[in-house]
């Protein structure tokens, strides 16, 4: 029988660790048993710090101390297991099983049998079975929903990626059981919530009338554009951020961002939004009060491309409800879980979530969980069926 020492055990053990090879493959590769492996790996986690070391070599003051040191690890192994699986103790049997099975690389098997009151044998005899068609799709359900989630960014939550399973993967799920498998799998979304800035309204420019007067509903594309600013920091100061929004697609359709918050800047961006959009037709164009949008320099490049005002009231947040949402969406997204050290990086990444991830990809409730951009391409290619 082939001899190993402690150092050639503690090297196969920190493969399996840090290799991400599963342990019958690394056994393999190495030359001995699976079971011999798995022994170590028990005797590794067992005592991490003496692994390998038997009692007789060691002083009766050094074993005292190892004997201690392994009763606080399996103390704190256990707090672990309960901490996880407290809301599992009084389940049934088999949904005990699963949580055995889903975290047996983080715990001892033997460690949560004990913990929630069920025998090892009948863990066991439950992994032999042969699995069943619920089992399996929920299985498939899981790894979809952590595709979903990790190419959403981790922004999305049970809604959006119930939804998303729909549509796209034809499947018949509740969003209540896409809460309970995220809940189990830890995924949760990392959007925040931080404070909101507005413009300066304190002019003596005159005003618009409120001709939308939150009716939050078009038509058609380029049939109503929201306008509004926002303020994003950096260490270098603040990045200032000017948006239009098509009500009909929630689409941003223009935008700039700089240093200053000036009426140049929302121009800039009505500017874009023109260009881009070519908008056959009259355009209802809503703002706040803001000096930018009041300015005469805004109103005449509006006149200019038959765009027709609509501002909101004084002190009433409500009236611009959907561009100031989409402000706030991407501050949770992307501004509160980033850090920009310059102006210049900031708004490239403004760039990259408005023009790839906003625009294209993420998608939205209130257009039938579709992206923007498909929402509005859907429209087009609707009425070239009807002409034709």
């Amino acid at each position: 029988m082939k001899q190993y020492d402690k150092e050639f055990k503690l090297h196969a053990v920190q493969l399996v660790s840090e290799s991400g090879k599963p342990a019958s493959q690394v056994a393999r590769e190495l030359g001995v048993s699976q079971k011999t492996l798995y022994g170590w790996m028990s005797k590794f986690k067992e005592d991490p710090s003496t692994p390998f070391v038997g009692s007789g070599n060691l002083k009766p003051e050094a074993k005292a101390l190892r004997d201690l040191e392994r009763e606080n690890r399996e103390l704190r192994e256990e707090n672990a297991i309960l901490k996880k699986a407290g809301a599992h103790l009084h389940e049934r049997p088999k949904v005990r099983y699963q949580f055995i099975h889903r975290y047996r690389s983080k715990f001892s098997v033997e460690k949560m049998c004990k913990v929630l009151d069920v025998s090892r044998s009948g863990y066991y005899a439950w992994c032999r079975r042969p699995e069943s068609e619920r089992s399996k799709r929920r299985k498939r359900i899981t790894q979809r929903i952590h595709q979903i989630f990790v190419k959403s960014r981790r922004l999305y939550g049970s809604p959006k990626i119930t939804q998303i399973l729909r549509k796209e993967d034809g499947e018949r799920v509740s969003q209540k059981m896409v809460a309970k498998i995220m809940r189990e799998n830890e995924l949760r979304s990392r959007t925040v919530r931080k404070y909101k800035a507005t413009t300066y309204s304190n002019h003596n420019y005159p005003v618009q009338e409120n001709v939308l007067n939150q009716t939050f509903v078009a038509q058609r594309p380029n049939q109503v554009y929201m306008a509004d600013i926002t303020y994003i920091p950096t260490d270098e100061g603040w990045v200032y951020l000017a948006s239009l929004m098509d009500l009909y697609s929630r689409k941003i359709v223009g935008w700039r961002a700089d240093a200053r918050m000036t009426k140049e800047l929302c121009i800039a961006a009505l500017e874009q939004a023109f260009k881009r959009q070519s908008p056959a037709g009259s355009v209802l164009h809503h703002s706040d009060r803001g000096s930018q949008y009041a300015s005469h320099d805004y109103q005449n490049k509006m006149q200019e491309y038959d765009m027709v005002g609509s501002m909101s009231r004084k002190g009433n947040c409500f009236d611009n409800a959907c561009i100031e949402s989409f402000h706030s969406i991407i501050k949770r997204e992307l501004v509160y879980l980033e850090k920009f050290k310059t102006r210049k990086q900031a708004i490239q990444r403004i760039f990259e979530y408005i023009e790839i991830w906003y625009n294209r990809e993420r998608v939205h409730a209130s257009i039938d969980f579709l992206s923007p951009a498909e929402y509005e391409r859907r429209y087009f290619h609707t009425q070239q069926v009807k002409a034709s």
